[in-house]
């Protein structure tokens, strides 16, 4: 997946409008979770060792559900999918991630990544996308109301984040920002990959997550919440 340059500032003020999410019943924890087919991630985890253990399953059937608490576990989670992905290209297996919530409040880091598989397909031009820079002190429900409303405006968006807290952040406004597109019956899942970023207008040898947006006006059966409070949303 070739590398490019990612210019990392917070999204403007302006732009990032906080939305209200929907609120959900009461709805018992999803079959994949209590069927035992889910990883936990932990903090201090191989992220190459969670990357082989993604891109196996993906190439014998079904991938499990990531469990992450905390930010460590949810960089850790995505940085492994990222690597997993670059495992499959030979297999023209592709994957891509939707996080839901675990807990009623939103704020706490507890998510379940669920992992889908596809086949691979043909770089796609990015030169038109929505660049949305994620930092570590970004607020994920104000940025899920900035892309949200990209989303609505059916524009192709990037979420770039450097660091554990960045990542984090990042991956929790997917979440709010598919709770908030539940009325428009649209949802969205990511893509994550490494790109070689610059800052300060010099480049640097670190890497940063991307996200490329695809959206779905029909729902099949990926939840937004669990462990109760489940809202079922999904992909095309």
């Amino acid at each position: 997946m070739e590398a490019e340059d990612a210019l990392i500032q917070e999204v403007p003020a302006e732009e990032a409008v906080a939305e209200t999410a929907p609120t959900n019943g009461n709805t018992p924890i999803e079959p994949d979770l209590a069927s035992g087919n889910f990883i936990k991630v932990s903090a201090k985890g191989n992220v190459k060792a969670v990357a082989g253990k993604i891109a196996h399953s993906a190439r014998e059937g079904e991938v499990p559900a990531a469990l992450c608490i905390g930010p460590e576990c949810i960089n850790v989670a995505i940085k492994a999918i990222a690597i997993a992905r670059t495992y499959l290209q030979q297999d023209t297996i592709d994957l891509s991630f939707q996080p839901a919530f675990r807990d009623a409040d939103r704020s706490k880091k507890s998510l379940a990544l669920y992992i889908a598989k596809g086949k691979a397909r043909a770089p796609i031009s990015t030169v038109d996308d929505v660049e949305m820079p994620i930092g570590s002190q970004s607020k994920p429900q104000v940025v899920a109301g900035a892309l949200a409303a990209r989303i609505r405006e059916e524009k192709s968006v990037c979420l770039t984040a450097i660091g554990i807290d960045a990542v984090s952040n990042a991956v929790l406004a997917i979440g709010n920002a598919r709770l908030y597109l539940e009325q428009d019956r649209k949802d969205i899942r990511a893509l994550p990959s490494f790109v070689q970023c610059t800052r300060m207008a010099v480049t640097s040898t670190r890497c940063a997550l991307r996200w490329l947006w695809r959206t779905s006006k029909r729902a099949s059966c990926l939840p937004i919440q669990t462990a109760g409070f489940v809202s079922e949303r999904g992909l095309a």
